[in-house]
């Protein structure tokens, strides 16, 4: 049988301008947009929030269950930068765009202090760096010489990594309102969108205010976005 998966998806039409730090202005798209259109205006009204699914009381226990598992791996993790920063750390030279070198510690200088010290708005608005030609996210500490380059949206790579990013908002506030499993949720050319399995019922438009105002409460709690891989 075929499984019950779900789709939701958002689009960059009110995102592009605020492409710092904070996801802001999220939009619908996809179906329910044109039948809103369609419709002229009707299925907003349905998807106020009437009737509609709410975040979940209690949330579903595995939740906690992998934050206790990532709290584990993220604490072994920080021991074996801090050992490497006590024990290897060295000076090193970065080197910028317009040929300039910066002066910085290999495991203990991070893409983002080198923005603060360029400046704070350039901090601000850049959303992943690029060191040595590899995507590298702007609080990982640097390890060698390099050359380092601060990506704004105006990027395609930062885009993508901003979109990533967008998904798994959206994905949190999915699991909190349906308590269901993420399977897929890639960016897109101008957007994200993520598949969830469910047991039983779906998603449907009377739904969208929940997720919409659980995304803005989530993007206010400014949780920290932190990539760690494990094997």
């Amino acid at each position: 049988d075929a499984l019950p998966i779900c789709q939701c998806a958002y689009s960059s039409s009110c995102m592009a301008d605020s492409a710092a730090r904070q996801l802001s202005g999220m939009s619908l798209t996809g179906e329910a947009v044109a039948e809103k259109r369609k419709d002229g205006g009707k299925k907003a009204k349905e998807g106020s929030g009437d009737g509609g699914r709410t975040e979940l009381n209690p949330l579903p226990a595995y939740i906690n269950e992998r934050l206790d598992i990532y709290n584990k791996l993220k604490a072994e993790h920080d021991a074996l930068l801090a050992e490497r920063a006590t024990k290897e750390s060295k000076p090193i030279k970065v080197t910028l765009p317009d040929g300039k070198q910066v002066d910085a510690e290999s495991w203990r200088t991070t893409p983002y202090q080198i923005a603060c010290g360029i400046s704070q708005g350039l901090a601000d608005s850049t959303i992943i760096a690029r060191v040595n030609k590899v995507v590298w996210d702007l609080d990982r500490p640097l390890e060698t010489d390099c050359t380092l380059e601060l990506l704004k949206f105006d990027d395609a790579e930062a885009q993508a990594v901003y979109w990533h990013s967008s998904a798994h908002i959206m994905g949190e506030a999915m699991e909190r309102v349906y308590g269901g499993c993420l399977c897929y949720g890639p960016p897109i050319e101008n957007g994200f969108y993520y598949d969830m399995y469910l047991d039983d019922g779906g998603v449907s438009s009377n739904d969208f205010s929940s997720l919409e105002n659980l995304c803005k409460k989530i993007m206010k709690e400014k949780q920290q976005f932190e990539d760690r891989k494990s094997t």
